[in-house]
């Protein structure tokens, strides 16, 4: 099998690049979307934390060393760790928004809130509560911001986020490309560039490797 040219477009750890037998191939990695963390203030109550992804837990714990166990929901298993490494009660975690979504009907209508997240999200866990008045409210705790970047002669990519997949358009050809997608998000964004579009059977990381090793 002839080598191949891997883009991951977000950095990987160690770990995770020892995961992707490499057999050879050759792979280029750039984060082509960087957070910052935002300034904020709260006082926090009797609520139950949401946290939409590791940059949220750690702009939020950055900022607020000090707090006690809290009952928290997030997305990705990496942010459950991440919040239990912190001490926190996490009751449940989710591979999606929208899976949350559909936990939160079910079981926590009525329950109090705070979502700790970035600048650009998806909008179904704020849709979901637009009708609950002073039980939802919306935290800031980073900014992500587009961090561009041309490559040329390779033959796949990693995609792991919608506003990943815009930042790499940005200066990069979709033509002759395996496109490798995280999620189903993921892979809608690709959609509107590519029909060369392989997607992991669940959002990790690990999953998106194995899928790249099952077709290479």
């Amino acid at each position: 099998m002839k080598n191949k040219r891997i883009l991951s477009t977000k950095i990987l750890n160690k770990d995770e690049l020892s995961q992707l037998d490499l057999d050879g191939h050759e792979v280029e990695q750039w984060n082509f979307i960087k957070a910052e963390e935002k300034k904020f203030s709260i006082k926090l109550k009797e609520e139950i934390l949401i946290f939409s992804s590791q940059n949220a837990v750690n702009s939020f714990f950055s900022q607020l060393q000090n707090t006690t166990r809290r009952d928290c929901i997030c997305v990705g298993e990496k942010t459950k760790e991440l919040l239990e490494n912190k001490k926190q009660n996490v009751i449940n975690f989710f591979m999606s928004s929208k899976d949350m979504v559909k936990f939160l009907e079910r079981n926590l209508v009525g329950e109090k809130f705070i979502f700790f997240t970035g600048n650009q999200r998806m909008n179904n866990i704020e849709n979901f509560f637009d009708n609950q008045n002073d039980n939802f409210r919306v935290v800031e705790v980073y900014k992500s911001y587009c961090n561009s970047k041309f490559f040329k002669n390779f033959d796949i990519a990693l995609f792991f986020s919608p506003s990943g997949v815009r930042c790499f358009a940005e200066f990069n050809s979709f033509e002759n490309i395996d496109c490798f997608a995280i999620g189903e998000s993921t892979a809608k964004e690709l959609k509107n560039y590519t029909k060369n579009i392989h997607i992991a059977k669940k959002p990790t990381i690990s999953n998106l490797i194995d899928t790249v090793k099952l077709l290479h």
